[in-house]
């Protein structure tokens, strides 16, 4: 399987033998996705969020490679944290298969992994004095520290990715030998992708029995205004099969810091009141950036990335003196490819005004920046900028 797409069209009983010949060599893994559960995910390869599926069955070479480095990284954290419960506390998690609950899920997994192996006691899914449960606790000499991870992301960004993967979908299925780009305007509206993947059809129909200068554009519709602009980038050779070489929303999608506000919030509620509380958030989707997220905490346009410290100077975030004082820190963590797997770069920004505070030795390590409150000057706060 190469692709999403070559995925929604298989044959079910070919990604079932694909899916369990992948999982059968991890001793806990094939428990969690037993014949039973792999049975059931298959019945779901249209679902165009199946990351679990896609990471399951996908053969090309290098993502083949980078998919069985993906489970052996989850079956070794699985394995580290086996005496905490974790094949009884991750079971459901990982089985979660759309992209948000399940990444959330393996960064979970591994964030409580590595807490582990820094020398922590770690206890999952730790009961909290409201009564709902946390992701994990980690425990060291006297102190306790609750985590609880988030994947954050637009709910306008998940429906431009859904129409993005249908288009790039349908024109995966015709054969003219265009590579193309699109770019979806705000005000298109899912119900007329059909209409629009048949109006690009013929027009490359058209196309192909000409000469067009490339690159040439187009739009839809040809009169009023436009919903959607394409880019015919190049005309590929005989017998070869034309593809979406990138698809975006016009200008991307607008950072609305209040909406991230409330989201790193309810993160914020289900940490311990009494002790030092970290919340881990993993941008998910178009739009959702490191900036986005210094604006939400720090204030907007407050963080200055340069080697001069910049005076943080506005009063609507989630960092405030009378407010969220159990978040001690917050930790944004991108994923990001690297030769055979993914790694996590993270940035910490410390809260200043917390109840507990924590030394940054707490979270220092490889691929870590951390935003340190350096002083006060007339209640002002300033940040300093370290990498450990």
């Amino acid at each position: 399987m190469q692709d999403i797409y070559e995925i929604a069209r298989a044959n079910e009983e070919e990604l079932l033998v694909i899916a369990k010949q992948r999982i059968e060599k991890f001793s806990i893994l094939k428990r969690i996705y037993d014949y039973a559960f792999l049975s059931i995910l298959v019945r779901h390869k249209s679902d165009l969020g199946n990351d679990l599926l896609v990471w399951l069955v996908i053969d090309n070479p290098f993502d083949k490679h980078t998919a069985i480095r993906f489970f052996q990284n989850i079956e070794e954290n699985l394995d580290l944290l086996q005496h905490e419960g974790s094949i009884q506390k991750f079971k459901p998690k990982l089985r979660q298969w759309n992209t948000i609950p399940f990444e959330s899920a393996i960064a979970e997994l591994e964030f409580a992994a590595e807490y582990k192996k820094r020398g922590f006691q770690i206890e999952l899914e730790p009961r909290l004095p409201n009564g709902e449960k946390g992701d994990f606790l980690a425990s060291k000499d006297s102190v306790k520290i609750y985590f609880e991870v988030k994947c954050i992301f637009w709910e306008r960004s998940l429906k431009d990715n859904a129409i993005i993967n249908e288009i790039s979908e349908r024109f995966s299925r015709l054969n003219q030998p265009f590579v193309i780009g699109i770019d979806i305007k705000e005000i298109f509206q899912r119900k007329q992708t059909v209409k629009v993947v048949k109006y690009i059809q013929e027009k490359l129909k058209q196309f192909e029995r000409t000469s067009l200068t490339l690159p040439f554009s187009f739009v839809y519709p040809e009169s009023g205004e436009p919903i959607i602009e394409i880019d015919i980038i190049k005309r590929l050779s005989n017998g070869e099969k034309g593809y979406v070489s990138g698809a975006v929303f016009g200008g991307g999608v607008k950072g609305n810091w209040n909406d991230l506000r409330r989201k790193i919030s309810s993160g914020v509620s289900q940490l311990h009141p009494d002790h030092p509380g970290v919340l881990v958030i993993q941008p998910h989707g178009l739009g959702t950036g490191q900036y986005d997220i210094q604006n939400a905490l720090l204030g907007d346009l407050a963080v200055n990335l340069s080697n001069k410290p910049k005076m943080l100077r506005w009063k609507n975030r989630i960092f405030g003196e009378n407010k969220n004082k159990r978040l001690t820190a917050v930790i944004y963590c991108k994923k990001r490819l690297q030769k055979s797997g993914y790694i996590r770069e993270k940035i910490v920004y410390h809260n200043p005004y917390a109840k507990t505070k924590l030394s940054a030795s707490t979270f220092s390590g490889e691929h870590v920046t951390q935003f340190i409150p350096a002083q006060r000057d007339n209640g002002k706060i300033y940040y300093e900028q370290i990498t450990a």
